[in-house]
């Protein structure tokens, strides 16, 4: 735009905002589909000033040739400019709201894109979701790659999450529908030898989930074994057994949530149980849902 290709487009600047920088008048909106204050955008360009006025192009509100962004929170005080360059899948049509199958907590479609993008899901690629529920993850991975292969454990009896309306999800938007949705708990070896077996036996990818963790922050059995350890306990059982579940070169990302206060580390597993899984920590980023809670989206490489 300046001195270049599309330095005569029409243009226009939008601010977005994350975390602290995130609020509204009363209180913070995270998570929620919302624009930045007209004030905020007013201040934020104003501080850009000596670069955008470099722009040629006339600025167009409605329709413009080139879409900037203009974005705090994400790196300190520094501010970075962004423009769009392309779109994924439109992540409306899998929100809860557009599904048929309704269930209490379902995930949100950013999340599950997220999930799947961190789990490198592509083409070719076969997904477990071992805490499936109405299989939110299992649609944006086919909504992202229709060419995977795609299965999930769900513990939940038809009454509260419905496979045949999992299924009309798919078919609505004309996506790969799951290869199974095992009924059964991920803990069972049964279980996993059932998920496996509808892949021809083969081990999985990606296993990309969002555990049920339950409300965290009422939660004092602090002797039970989290979903992150019970899904490691299943790397390890499996392939021990000579029939892995995650394959070498895969991806275990899953969400673990955290109330103010509480310290990542001392919720995820053990170094000396990741290593025993063969799993190295990878990757953690953080998602504020509110002023107390977060989730955090974790990811491990299968190493060995």
């Amino acid at each position: 735009m300046v001195g270049g290709l599309h330095q005569k487009h029409t243009w226009r600047i939008r601010l977005r905002q994350y975390g602290s920088y995130a609020k509204s008048d009363k209180s913070r909106r995270v998570g929620k589909k919302v624009r930045s204050s007209l004030r905020s955008e007013k201040s934020a360009i104003l501080e850009m000033k000596d670069l955008l006025i470099k722009f040629g192009g006339n600025v167009d509100l409605n329709d413009p040739q080139c879409s900037l962004y203009v974005m705090e929170g994400l790196r300190g005080r520094r501010k970075v400019l962004a423009r769009l360059s392309s779109r994924g899948p439109r992540t409306s049509s899998l929100a809860p709201k557009e599904r048929i199958c309704v269930t209490n907590t379902p995930l949100e479609p950013t999340a599950a894109y997220s999930l799947c993008n961190v789990g490198r899901v592509r083409d070719g690629s076969r997904v477990l979701d071992p805490y499936a529920g109405s299989c939110a993850t299992l649609l944006a991975a086919a909504s992202i790659s229709p060419a995977c292969l795609t299965v999930g454990i769900e513990i939940a009896h038809d009454g509260a999450v419905n496979r045949d309306d999992i299924y009309r999800d798919f078919e609505s938007r004309k996506l790969t529908p799951p290869a199974a949705i095992v009924r059964g708990s991920c803990a069972s070896q049964a279980v996993r030898d059932t998920a496996r077996g509808s892949i021809d036996g083969e081990s999985f990818d990606a296993i990309v989930t969002d555990p049920p963790y339950g409300i965290r922050e009422s939660t004092t059995d602090t002797a039970a074994e989290s979903p992150l350890d019970q899904l490691l306990t299943a790397v390890i059982e499996d392939r021990d057994a000579g029939a892995r579940l995650l394959k070498r070169g895969g991806r275990l990302v899953a969400f673990v949530p955290l109330v103010d206060g509480e310290d990542l580390e001392k919720n995820l597993p053990t170094k000396e149980r990741m290593e025993e899984a063969g799993l190295v920590l990878t990757e953690t980023k953080e998602q504020e849902l509110n002023d107390c809670l977060s989730r955090w989206l974790v990811a491990f490489d299968c190493v060995r």
